[in-house]
């Protein structure tokens, strides 16, 4: 049924309603390539055609040996459909359409999604043209933790794993999946099994992420072992077939949850019961499905692993009805993690210091990693807190809490009672510094520097713990020491050479960069700052180096190509993704009232929810360095923060994967020292007296 609206959905989340953050309705003739459908068929050998009896001793009047030859008929009906739905209207199919072939061998693939069933059949018949994703050997431990604590047949665990892999494999594609599983698929008689909450949790999550709804086939049979045909549907999944109606009606240890009947309706799929004319069934479901709705929504907060939750989607129209997943589990890592600090102003952080005395540095460090500043410690302020403190623990949390604080306004006694200047008066300094940028900063000379950037990173992840949740530490530690020598010549810095310090961190953990700190940044936020549609105007006037310093606050509403938040990566299979968003944000700018300088630059994104990267933060001070006779106005020190999500790296079903893990904070403090101004100066001398060159 097309042309529903939003209002017309309601989503119940264990009977309760959840706002319905984005709908949007699908039209198959319209559909964007992430919103296309693609057909997945699974042709289960696996399960019709089982290893020869004859290994275990039968005889040819053996009532087993009549079983397998029934079987080996229902495979080859089977195999028949499979080849009708591909080969219909001349081979021209309604979707991209993929085959997997399960077989006591393991997993196999056609190479690619086609459109020319004619192709796809052709590589069905050439098994050496398939891919083969596993052999049995290679998920043995897979099948053993599925079926700790329980006696299942290893048909059943081969097809549980084999559905795992395959959404998996499917989740690295856009679009929405409509895998029909060919044969008889597996049932579990009601039994319990250690651990099963991991395996469902994880299967019907893959499933999920992958956009995929599972059908399955009531047409064959499965034969026991005298040739008797078991209705595939049996009394056992009955209760089941319309999911679990309630969050208390599902129990975690039953395996009949794990039944292909099962997983199929939990999918928002079903089971198709035709007693022939699989592929015309087929084929009028892949039409339904070319129009569809999608609804996403926030769960909620959770301290819980995998805590399960009952879903139902109702249509506001008694004559219809949804088919959407049955339910999912919910995860602590959903949702940033923050603990709780101790907020202190700069003079507690002073009192906590000087009042350390003999404390070990262990213990201050532990003490000063508990709190917070909620205003700015000053550069100057640091340093001689930092000639108190002589552990390397304690000077470590200490310069974490300094660098955190840099985007605070200062404590009230760096803040001048002057009163606020005119509007007149303010133009005037914001003209002067857009003129500063725009003169001055070009007719740089060259500059040598030395800059030491020190990353500061989270502790890494202990084995034991799941990626599922935070570790509720999230205190930070030194990590990567660059030194790099930088020439600066009209605006651009070069780097001529650089040494590095590595200390272990996570794996595949980043250096965040900050570049343009010597002219282009003071451009780029000036020109963005002063535009239309931004907003600059006045906040305070704050104690400076060298005087008063004017403060503004800017804002800029608008993505500009101006300013980007990135970082690697994205959990994208196989790759180093980088995610890069061109984005609002605001700060401040400190100007020098009679010069323009820019003294103090502080910028900070402005992110939409839900991305994989919360905070992206950057400040650059600057100070005066004096050679001869002139003063040149340098960067003195910077510091980025970045809030963004992890990725861990999951071995599942004979398949490596990524999954967004929890946030983490990356910290880098810069500082620029050991200026060299290059340039050439004259001096007349008077009264001198030649000297013979040979002297």
């Amino acid at each position: 049924m097309s042309g529903l609206a939003g209002k017309d959905f309601t989503l119940l989340d264990d009977e309760q309603e959840r706002k319905v953050v984005t709908f949007e309705e699908v039209d198959g003739a319209s559909a964007r390539a992430s919103e296309m459908t693609e057909v997945v068929l699974v042709i289960d050998e696996l399960n019709m055609v089982p290893k020869a009896r004859a290994e275990h001793g039968t005889t040819a009047d053996d009532p087993r040996d009549q079983a397998t030859a029934k079987e080996r008929l229902a495979f080859a009906d089977a195999m028949r459909e499979a080849r009708t739905f591909l080969l219909a209207d001349g081979g021209r199919l309604q979707a991209p359409t993929i085959v997997y072939r399960l077989t006591t061998d393991g997993l196999f693939v056609t190479p690619h999604a086609s459109m020319n069933g004619n192709e796809i059949v052709n590589e069905i018949e050439n098994p050496k043209s398939q891919d083969r994703i596993w052999s049995p050997s290679q998920v043995t431990k897979d099948i053993g933790n599925l079926t700790k604590g329980a006696a299942v047949s290893w048909r059943v665990t081969h097809s549980i794993v084999a559905l795992g892999s395959i959404a998996i494999e499917e989740r690295r594609k856009l679009g929405r999946k409509l895998v029909f599983w060919i044969g008889n698929g597996w049932q579990i008689d009601k039994r319990r099994a250690e651990g099963l909450v991991d395996v469902s949790a994880e299967l019907l999550t893959r499933i999920r992420e992958a956009r995929i709804s599972l059908w399955g086939s009531s047409e064959w049979p499965v034969f026991d072992a005298d040739g008797n045909p078991v209705p595939v549907v049996n009394s056992a999944d009955k209760q089941f077939l319309e999911g679990p109606q309630s969050k208390s009606a599902f129990d975690p240890t039953d395996l009949n949850f794990l039944s292909l009947p099962v997983i199929a309706v939990r999918s928002g799929g079903g089971m198709i019961t035709v007693a022939r004319n699989l592929g015309d069934a087929i084929r009028e479901r892949v039409r339904q499905a070319k129009s569809f709705y999608s609804l996403t929504f926030d769960p909620p907060p959770t301290a819980v692993v995998d805590e399960y939750h009952h879903l139902k989607v109702a249509v506001d129209r008694a004559d219809l009805s949804a088919h959407t997943y049955l339910d999912y589990y919910d995860e602590p890592v959903f949702y940033d993690q923050h603990p709780r600090r101790r907020q202190i102003t700069v003079k507690m952080l002073e009192e906590a210091i000087v009042g350390s005395g003999a404390t070990d540095d262990a213990a201050l460090g532990n003490q000063l990693q508990g709190m917070e500043l909620m205003e700015r410690l000053s550069t100057a302020r640091l340093l001689e807190l930092q000639n108190q403190v002589h552990g390397k623990k304690a000077r470590e949390a200490l310069e974490v809490i300094a660098d955190q604080s840099m985007f605070l306004k200062p404590p009230e006694d760096q803040i001048l009672s002057a009163p606020k200047p005119d509007l007149a008066t303010q133009k005037q300094m914001i003209l002067r510094a857009g003129e500063y940028v725009r003169t001055v900063i070009p007719k740089f000379p060259d500059v040598f520097a030395t800059r030491t950037t020190v990353q500061y990173h989270e502790s890494p992840t202990k084995k034991e713990e799941t990626w599922k949740t935070a570790t509720g530490d999230e205190s930070l530690h030194e990590g990567e020491i660059e030194h790099a020598a930088m020439r600066i010549r009209n605006g651009r810095e070069d780097i001529e050479q650089v040494s590095r310090k590595h200390v272990p961190s996570e794996p595949g953990g980043q250096m965040l960069r900050t570049i343009g700190t010597f002219g282009p940044i003071l451009a780029a936020v000036l020109t963005a700052a002063t535009s239309p549609h931004s907003e600059i105007v006045w906040s305070r006037w704050e104690k400076g180096i060298d005087g008063p310093m004017a403060v503004f606050r800017y804002q800029v509403p608008q993505e500009t190509p101006l300013f980007s938040a990135e970082f690697c990566c994205l959990a994208i299979d196989f790759e180093n993704a980088p995610f890069k968003k061109n984005a609002p944000f605001h700060g401040e700018i400190a100007v020098n009232p009679m010069t323009g300088a820019i003294m103090r630059l502080t910028i900070q994104a402005d992110l939409e929810e839900r991305l994989p990267l919360h905070r992206s933060d950057v400040v650059v001070e600057y100070a005066p360095v004096v050679r001869g006779t002139r003063t040149f106005i340098c960067p003195s020190r910077s510091v980025s923060i970045s809030r963004q999500r992890k990725t861990a790296v999951i071995h599942e079903w004979g398949e490596d994967f990524k999954v967004y893990a929890p946030f983490e904070t990356i910290l880098n403090e810069m500082r620029f020292e050991k200026y060299r101004i290059f340039g050439s100066t004259s001096r007349i001398l008077p009264d001198f007296t030649e000297v013979d060159e040979k002297k």
